[in-house]
């Protein structure tokens, strides 16, 4: 599933997003983000995010591929 999102970079938000936000989002990359984590995200970059669903697109999901680590 890819779509447009009207979210900003994720470059920008992903690295200062809580660890239960960031939990959150990897329980189901495909799952249409929370209202909690569209607030913190409006929060940290102080912009606005339309209401309409919001998914993360196939860039984004790559992206934070790269960002996880694995810990045993």
């Amino acid at each position: 599933m890819d779509s447009n999102t009207d979210l900003p970079p994720i470059e920008r938000w992903w690295p200062k997003l809580t660890i239960s936000a960031k939990h959150e989002l990897l329980k189901d990359l495909d799952a249409q983000i929370s209202e909690a984590v569209l607030n913190e995200i409006e929060s940290l970059l102080e912009c606005s995010i339309p209401r309409s669903p919001q998914h993360l697109n196939n860039t984004e999901r790559a992206f934070i591929d790269t960002q996880t680590e694995v810990v045993d």
